[in-house]
């Protein structure tokens, strides 16, 4: 955010993934012919640009890397079979090697318990029936009722004090990084 342009926006800094691949040759013209112009005119994008560019000569320069005798003496020492601990309950392995769920015995299975609709409706008994029920949803809404009153004042009829605007209440200010 350097200066103003002509229609009052701050001027952008190049995106990281754009200093790459403007160093990596992968923009198109267009973007490239822009990112250039930018970077001249821009201190912050060109020593980002230079930065990228001595990153991308240091990867080039560098040797492969290589892996120890005592790593890869490890890693051929992993074996090649190894004992499994048991399934988890409810599932199994088939031969071919697919999980299935397996059904119990003990419980009845999904779809025989009662009919949909021929329980007692929810509430119908326990806690939430009856003189407690009734209590508690009085209690709610006088909370409710009581906090609406609260948060609401009657209009009246004394003017509210003008508060002085300062003299450079329109200025624009522009920042520098």
């Amino acid at each position: 955010m350097t200066d103003l342009r002509g229609w009052g926006l701050p001027e952008q800094h190049l995106l990281p993934d754009a200093v790459v691949a403007f160093v990596d040759g992968e923009l198109s013209s267009t973007a490239h012919e822009r990112a250039s112009a930018h970077v001249q005119r821009c201190g912050f994008c060109a020593f980002e640009t230079f930065t990228q560019q001595q990153a991308r000569a240091a990867v080039r320069t560098a040797s492969a890397p290589t892996a120890s005798a005592s790593l890869l003496d490890r890693l051929g020492a992993i074996p090649q079979e190894v004992e499994l601990p048991s399934a988890p309950d409810g599932l199994a392995i088939t031969e071919d090697g697919q999980f299935v769920a397996v059904q119990r015995t003990d419980r009845p299975a999904f779809g025989t318990g009662p009919v949909l609709g021929s329980s007692r409706p929810l509430g119908s008994n326990g806690w939430f029936s009856g003189r407690r029920a009734r209590q508690g949803a009085g209690v709610v809404v006088s909370g409710m009722l009581l906090s609406a009153l609260a948060f609401t004042t009657p209009e009246s009829d004394t003017p509210v004090p003008a508060v002085p605007v300062p003299q450079n209440a329109g200025a624009v200010f522009a920042t520098t990084p």
